[in-house]
């Protein structure tokens, strides 16, 4: 598509292998899975821009599209309490 591609593979695959995957796992795969990731996440902050505020997008547009998903939202609510830890601690 023209547009750089950030290298997502290597992280992709660990994932897989953490979630049981086989620690090699075939490229096509990987590809698959990466295209994927990359699908979800350019539906949700494109939903998420249509929500939020002059075009400018913030955590909680975010986690207002994920209310409703018990397990997203209690995962996305536990890593912005450790960033703001982070942020203090700083």
């Amino acid at each position: 598509s023209g547009r750089k591609k950030t290298e997502l593979a290597p992280h992709i695959r660990q994932m897989m292998y953490g979630f049981g995957d086989v620690r090699n796992p075939l490229p096509e795969t990987v590809t698959l899975m990466e295209e994927l990731v990359r699908e979800y996440v350019h539906e949700i902050v494109s939903e998420a821009l249509k929500i939020s505020k002059k075009g400018r997008l913030n955590p909680e547009d975010l986690v207002f599209l994920i209310r409703h998903d018990s397990k997203k939202y209690l995962r996305v609510d536990e890593l912005l309490r450790k960033y703001q830890e982070i942020k203090k601690a700083r």
